[in-house]
């Protein structure tokens, strides 16, 4: 005898039962006309629309309301990424390594060393040109520093991925704004002061900025990976 073939839970013989989303939308359909039909029987018009609409605007405009602490949420986290105001900082300590434009060693006051990638932004390889030049400039900001970096997480080389700020500058953009790094557009697309900064420092030609026709990094890695 033949086995019949596996039956899915909810299929039956000649296809699926219908969608239980289907039948909860009838199910309120029925009861939306026949609270209507009671209450224009009762008074001789129908109110109650108004009054659910009323109840829904009260419950979110509440300050307890879900949405109001995610949109709260998601404000901080966009000055946290932003740096505006500088926030608290997850690391502090003295900048004891810088490897090229965008990445340094942090120390901490436990004499714990941290390796850091400023978020972000992205400055040219070592072997490109201003690559050394932008190394140059970020030792010339931080380089034996007591700086404070808002860590934004951890990257797959388990750097932490940080805004570094010197007092209050931030050096992420600093290095931006002098021509010396890329917003790196593609890792941070919602970080406009980045955006305005490169724009501003592509208009005065500044830095890198200076050079005919300079090569962002990410195009130069993928091209020399090839190889």
């Amino acid at each position: 005898m033949t086995r019949p073939p596996y039956r899915r839970q909810g299929q039956r013989a000649g296809g699926y039962r219908r969608s239980p989303w289907w039948r909860g939308l009838r199910n309120l359909l029925v009861l939306a006309v026949a609270a209507s039909l009671l209450q224009l029987a009762g008074s001789g018009e129908v109110t109650w629309p108004g009054v659910v609409l009323e109840r829904a605007k009260e419950v979110l405009t509440r300050p307890e309301a879900g949405w109001r602490q995610a949109g709260g949420a998601l404000e901080k986290q966009g000055e946290r990424r932003e740096g505006s105001p500088p926030p608290s900082f997850d690391l502090r300590g003295r900048i004891v390594r810088v490897a090229d434009g965008d990445t340094v060693s942090l120390l901490d006051a436990t004499g714990q060393q941290h390796k850091i990638r400023l978020y972000a932004i992205d400055t040219p390889e070592l072997d490109q040109a201003h690559g050394r030049a932008a190394r140059e400039a970020l030792s010339q900001l931080v380089y034996q520093r007591q700086v404070g970096a808002v860590v934004i997480e951890v990257d797959d080389y388990q750097r932490k991925v940080a805004t570094l700020y010197s007092g209050e500058v931030d050096i992420n953009l600093a290095l931006v704004a002098a021509g010396h790094a890329w917003w790196y557009r593609y890792h941070a697309p919602h970080e406009r002061p980045l955006e305005q900064a490169e724009r501003q420092a592509r208009r005065q030609r500044l830095g890198l900025w200076a050079g005919d026709d300079p090569q962002a990094p990410w195009d130069w890695r993928r091209r020399h990976r090839r190889r």
